[in-house]
C-alpha cells in the first residue's frame, strides 16, 4: 500500500472523513488497520487493473460494502513524435481564466458535468449536488491559480465561452485534468482543440510528455486523444470502500458489493 492520505477538501464537501489514495500492491491487513486508525467513513483507492484478483481477494477480506466505482484508461504523449498542432478553428478565441472569469467557469462546469457520471456518483454516500460542486471547487482552484503549474484556460466563440481545460505542470510532464465543452457547442474538432491546448501549454513550460485520463466507456475521448498523438500507458479501478467509522449513528450500507 503506499501513497493513501485523509483529504480536507472531499471530507469537508461531504461531511464524511475520507481517505484517498493510488495502491501499486493491495495489502488488506495494512488497509484495514489504516482504516480502523483513522476512523475512515470512505476510503478511494486507484489500484492497477492488471491484478484483479488481488481485487477480488481484497472484497473477499473487507467487513465493509466495497463498490467498484469506474476504470481508467491514462493516455500518454511524446511532445518529441507529436508536437502540438494548431487549433482547427481558428475563431476560437483561447485566454487563461482569471478571478473575473469565476461566474463563467461555475456556470460551464454546471452545463457539462451536470449529467457527467464519475465514481463519485456510483456511491450512494455522495449526492449528486454534492458531486457537481466538488467539481466547480475543483475548476476554481486551477482559475485561482497564480503559478504556471495550475491554470484553467476558456475558449470562446463569437464571445461565448463555449468550453474550458484545465491543466497541471508535473516535473516531468502536463496532465490535462477537468475538461469539455457545452453540449450545444458547434465548434468542430473541438475536443482535439482542447488536447492541443493541453500540449502546447506543456510543451511552453518545458514538459515534453502530457497525459491525459478518462473513464474506460469513453470510447470517443480515447480515439480522439489517439488522433492527437496518444497512446494508452496505463488503467485502474476505481474503488471505494464505505466503512462509515466516523459515522456513529449511521449504519452500513448493504448490498453494494
Amino acid at each position: 500500500m503506499n501513497n493513501i492520505s485523509y483529504s480536507p477538501l472531499e471530507s469537508a464537501r461531504f461531511n464524511m472523513r475520507i481517505l484517498r489514495g493510488t495502491a501499486s500492491e493491495l495489502a488488506p491487513e495494512a488497509l484495514l488497520r489504516t482504516i480502523a486508525d483513522e476512523q475512515v467513513d470512505v476510503a478511494i483507492l486507484r489500484i492497477p487493473t492488471n491484478k484483479p484478483h488481488r481485487l477480488a481477494q481484497l472484497s473477499a477480506m473487507l467487513p465493509y460494502p466495497l463498490v467498484l466505482a469506474d476504470t481508467v484508461l491514462t493516455f500518454k504523449c511524446d511532445m518529441r513524435a507529436s508536437l502540438p498542432q494548431p487549433l482547427r478553428n481558428p475563431r476560437l478565441v483561447v485566454r487563461r481564466a482569471t478571478t473575473g472569469d469565476e461566474p463563467a467557469v461555475l456556470e460551464l462546469v454546471e452545463v457539462i458535468f451536470n449529467n457527467y457520471h464519475t465514481h463519485y456518483n456510483t456511491n450512494p454516500l455522495f449526492s449528486p449536488q454534492s458531486v457537481l460542486a466538488g467539481y466547480q471547487e475543483w475548476a476554481l482552484s486551477f482559475l485561482h491559480s497564480t503559478t504556471p503549474e495550475k491554470a484553467c484556460f476558456l475558449f470562446y466563440l463569437d464571445n461565448r465561452p463555449i468550453a474550458l481545460t484545465t491543466i497541471a505542470l508535473h516535473e516531468k510532464y502536463g496532465d490535462g485534468m477537468l475538461m469539455g465543452a457545452r453540449p450545444d457547442a458547434t465548434s468542430p474538432g473541438l475536443g482535439g482543440d482542447l488536447v492541443r491546448q493541453i500540449k502546447h501549454y506543456s510543451l511552453s513550460h518545458g514538459r515534453r510528455w502530457v497525459h491525459g485520463t478518462t473513464q474506460v466507456q469513453n470510447h470517443g475521448v480515447q480515439r480522439m486523444l489517439i488522433q492527437e498523438g496518444f497512446s494508452p500507458a496505463e488503467s485502474h479501478y476505481t474503488i471505494h470502500i464505505n466503512s462509515l467509522l466516523s459515522q456513529k449513528t449511521q449504519p452500513l450500507v448493504a448490498g453494494l458489493q
